[in-house]
């Protein structure tokens, strides 16, 4: 749930870098934004959710709007603002239960087969780290599968950490261990970029456009991919044979 607003940027975007792939053993893939497109995300957090807790306050409307606003800037980038139990309990709302009447929305983002399977034919770890708590990846999941085209599925809240917290990264080697030299990560959220940077992991890329709808997002310190299709020049599997 990434609903940073984009940078503006007048000049055109550069392409990024293809990756050096004979340095890379792990992939490190976002869901929201990333992996999925992210269009239901902002559907969700800025159209339905404001509707129906003002719905649920009609004496005063506005006051409602500005203390959902006011909770949003509070938590943002922190593990509740991720977390479906502490929304539950702001809002009254049923969190869960709401995200269903925009599941039509759930897809995964063109291409993210193509790049996934091509990753798996290369040898490749494909691992998933989301700040989506585990019972939304859950629901994705039975939408997508996305779970079944990666190795490891990490949760933020599985770390009590989220990934804009730098400390995520060092957690993250506990379940799910990689070498920051030979690691890449792809995310659309750039505050959880500049902590992994931080950290240490070599490789990294974000997204243009999180949602396919939407605004492109820029970016003066990470190379962002116009599309996953920009992963596969030089990806080749096992055998030396180049993805396709």
């Amino acid at each position: 749930m990434d609903l940073q607003n984009p940078e503006k940027n007048p000049h055109p975007p550069a392409a990024p870098d293809a990756i050096a792939w004979d340095r890379i053993d792990t992939v490190l893939f976002d869901m929201d934004g990333t992996l999925l497109d992210l269009h239901f995300d902002n559907r969700f957090w800025r159209e339905l959710i404001p509707q129906e807790y003002i719905r649920c306050q009609p004496d005063d409307p506005e006051c409602a709007r500005r203390r959902l606003e006011d909770e949003m800037q509070r938590v943002r980038g922190k593990l509740e603002w991720y977390c479906v139990d502490h929304w539950t309990r702001f809002t009254g709302l049923d969190i869960l239960g709401l995200k269903r009447e925009l599941a039509h929305h759930i897809v995964l983002k063109p291409h993210a087969d193509q790049v996934l399977g091509a990753l798996q034919r290369a040898g490749r770890q494909r691992v998933l780290v989301t700040n989506a708590h585990p019972q939304v990846y859950a629901f994705k999941h039975r939408l997508t599968r996305i779970g079944d085209r990666l190795d490891t599925i990490v949760s933020a809240h599985d770390l009590d950490c989220a990934k804009e917290d730098g400390s995520f990264w060092e957690r993250l080697q506990r379940v799910a261990p990689y070498d920051p030299e030979r690691t890449l990560l792809v995310d659309d959220n750039l505050l959880a970029l500049a902590s992994a940077a931080g950290a240490g992991i070599a490789q990294l890329r974000g997204m243009r456009y999180p949602d396919e709808r939407g605004e492109p997002m820029h970016s003066e310190d990470f190379e962002l991919l116009e599309s996953l299709a920009d992963l596969l020049p030089g990806l080749t599997n096992p055998g030396g044979v180049a993805a396709t």
